[in-house]
């Protein structure tokens, strides 16, 4: 990776620039990305997704602006860096430029440590600061690095995406690419410990696109959480938004927002309760009532603290403060 000389701002704007790899798979975490620079741009601050090429495939229909730079940077007096917390080799070559760097952290369990474990945030990874995208996040950098003042973006649920379907599915969705043994042990185990429900069909949800996701998570009535090492997982909310009953993993960072009213929630390797899970929740829509009422509006009350208007409010009153920061 190249970089070029600093050229002059010229009074123009200051750009915010968000690092990114054009993936072959889709990701929550970098759909948040585009939607993030999407808002900004649509309040005219000049946002950029920024990448060496463009992907072969688009998992997302963004409208983000980009910026492709083949690995040739061009900074701008007063740009703003952001920088997801598993590109060392981004943190690495933007390090030595002038300019305001910031780390955006979406998983804690994917931070690229350096080799000195006295080293205090700024140091090891070479940034002015961290934006967290949950409360596990946050109270990582507190609770290793001492960090008093992490703010945190939060997530939101675009229920215009993610809804039911006008005739839902007696099926079980999931997402394998995390755990994809975990996922056939659960499938072979529920089938056998509870056979009344054998014949049940899964569906895998992989390789598709942002929508493609959603419509599927749509039409099934039951989600399996396959949540691992998580700082939050968009997953399990957004088969909620679609209207699936959930069970599965916490993954960690999921305990945010899981709870026994909303969900059947297991550590990662509880195959026992997990697949009892799935079972009470297919039993629960086959009896219905005040019960499946109740669940309903549980999952209800925890996806309205995750809506759209706050997220995008919190995010620009943050780059507001950002933005008048003096540049390096």
């Amino acid at each position: 990776m190249a970089m070029t000389h600093i050229t002059s701002q010229d009074n123009r704007q200051r750009r915010v620039i968000f690092v990114l790899e054009p993936f072959e798979s889709p990701s929550g975490g970098v759909a948040v990305i585009y939607r993030h620079v999407e808002i900004l741009s649509n309040y005219n601050i000049k946002a950029y997704v920024a990448l060496p090429n463009k992907p072969k495939r688009d998992f997302y229909g963004s409208t983000a602006p980009l910026i492709i730079h083949g690995n040739q940077f061009q900074f701008e007096v007063g740009d703003i860096w952001v920088i997801p917390e598993g590109f060392a080799q981004y943190l690495q070559a933007l390090r030595p430029a002038r300019i305001r760097q910031l780390m955006f952290c979406q998983n804690q369990y994917c931070l690229p440590y350096g080799n000195d474990p006295r080293a205090g945030f700024l140091e090891e990874f070479g940034v002015h600061g961290v934006i967290a995208s949950s409360e596990s996040i946050r109270s990582f950098f507190r609770d290793v690095y001492g960090m008093a003042d992490v703010p945190i973006i939060p997530y939101a649920i675009d229920t215009e995406i993610y809804k039911p379907a006008p005739s839902k599915r007696r099926q079980v969705a999931f997402m394998p690419r995390k755990l994809p043994r975990d996922a056939r042990l659960i499938c072979k185990i529920f089938q056998r410990r509870h056979p009344r429900h054998a014949d049940i069909p899964w569906v895998a949800i992989e390789g598709t696109t942002q929508r493609e996701a959603a419509r599927a998570m749509g039409e099934s009535e039951i989600f399996l959480s396959l949540s691992h090492q998580e700082s939050f997982g968009l997953p399990p909310l957004e088969a909620m938004a679609c209207g699936c009953l959930v069970a599965g993993y916490h993954g960690d960072g999921g305990r945010e927002y899981m709870n026994t009213a909303n969900g059947w929630w297991a550590e990662t390797g509880d195959w026992k309760t997990c697949v009892d899970g799935i079972a009470a929740a297919i039993d629960l829509l086959n009896t219905g009532g005040a019960a499946l009422q109740a669940r309903q509006e549980a999952m209800s009350e925890t996806l309205a603290r995750y809506n759209p208007s706050r997220m995008e409010s919190i995010l620009l009153e943050f780059w507001k403060t950002e933005l008048a920061k003096p540049t390096p």
